[in-house]
């Protein structure tokens, strides 16, 4: 599948966006629909050092479907306030021209990288409007303080993955959602964001795209989604063969995991067999390829390896770092090609678990 990303971008490349197609006309979600997040416990590590854990979050009420009550947000790019706990926690929504409640929305979550917020990772991924424009819609959460507390650790600030709960439950209750197509990606921190909210909340989320990443959580509850990790591996900030800086507390212990080691990893998770050998890429895009093979339920696991690519998000019109080769591909077409074709193989009720923030660069 990850082989027909890239045939498909590759095609398709300097033109249009890719299209979401194969959607029902019907809601094909349950009644109801709740992410409830559970205590970190054990499973909250990242990195090297475990992380403490967070204190157990409320449960989150079971929602009734806006495909069921009919309940439907207009088109449109707006900002959106929820309440989780004791804080009050924003995010950038945009929502397709056209989208009526009979037909379920796909769903992207996008994290921006450490020092960030929503309008800067929209600057460089386009995805609010590329994602809108292609059928899906897209929220952008901003970390307090510009971090996200994927270290899952009380002293990292809030509890992130609680957020991401209630941003899908907010979601699915005041429009039509499609359950099978929820996705997440992000750059640095915001990559290890979106992983760690998709191990914490088996079955809500159908596919990952982390961009240059550093950590995979210790331990990931099942279903494990699909993933296609992208990487420079000149990337100074999380090398692709692991080491560089390490943080300083609370974010202690999560300098880079070695990719090969953590994906395969991630791919034991999901039950994949082994990795295949690298391929070089026939296309000219400058990426070599590793894919794990034999994976359940329609499931994938792979890496873009972008040679010569640094710690940024790429797109051939965007400037590389000093000391970076310039992409000759656009993460976000390969990342709307690869949710397209991979949906939940069929809906799945939700038990999770929580995590905020980070420091500029990563």
């Amino acid at each position: 599948m990850i082989v027909v990303v890239l045939i498909l971008y590759a095609g398709g490349h300097g033109g249009g966006t890719v299209t979401e197609t194969g959607q029902s006309d019907a809601a094909t979600g349950p009644d109801t629909a709740s992410v409830l997040p559970r205590a970190a416990g054990g499973t909250g590590g990242t990195g090297g050092t475990a992380g403490a854990g967070t204190p157990r979050a409320s449960a989150v009420p079971a929602v009734v479907s806006g495909c069921v009550s009919g309940k439907n947000i207009s088109a449109g790019s707006s900002h959106q306030t929820l309440r989780v706990g004791a804080d009050t926690r924003g995010y950038q929504l945009a929502v397709p021209a056209g989208s009526i409640p009979a037909r379920p929305l796909p769903l992207i979550v996008v994290f921006h990288a450490a020092g960030e917020n929503a309008a800067a990772v929209e600057g460089y991924t386009h995805l609010s409007e590329v994602g809108a424009r292609s059928g899906y819609a897209v929220a952008t959460p901003d970390g307090v303080d510009g971090k996200w507390n994927f270290v899952r650790r009380p002293a990292a600030g809030p509890d992130d993955v609680a957020f991401v709960a209630a941003l899908v439950n907010d979601l699915t209750a005041r429009t039509c959602l499609d359950a099978q197509r929820v996705f997440a990606t992000g750059l640095g921190d915001g990559a290890d964001m979106a992983v760690t909210a998709a191990c914490a909340l088996p079955g809500v989320f159908a596919a990952v795209v982390p961009v240059a990443s550093a950590v995979i959580p210790a331990a990931c509850a099942s279903p494990a989604p699909s993933l296609l990790a992208i990487h420079g591996t000149s990337d100074p900030v999380t090398p692709l063969d692991g080491g560089g800086a390490d943080r300083p507390a609370p974010f202690d212990g999560t300098q880079a995991q070695p990719m090969e080691a953590r994906l395969g990893r991630y791919a034991g998770f999901v039950g994949c067999g082994p990795a295949a050998p690298w391929i070089d890429d026939t296309r000219s895009l400058g990426l070599k390829r590793l894919i794990h093979t034999a994976c359940p339920g329609g499931r994938d696991v792979g890496l873009l390896a972008v040679q010569g690519g640094g710690h940024v998000w790429p797109d051939p019109d965007a400037s590389p770092p000093a000391g970076a080769a310039r992409a000759r591909f656009s993460a976000t077409e390969v990342a709307l090609a690869y949710f397209r074709g991979h949906p939940q193989p069929a809906p799945a009720s939700v038990s999770p678990t929580a995590g905020t923030p980070t420091q500029a660069g990563r």
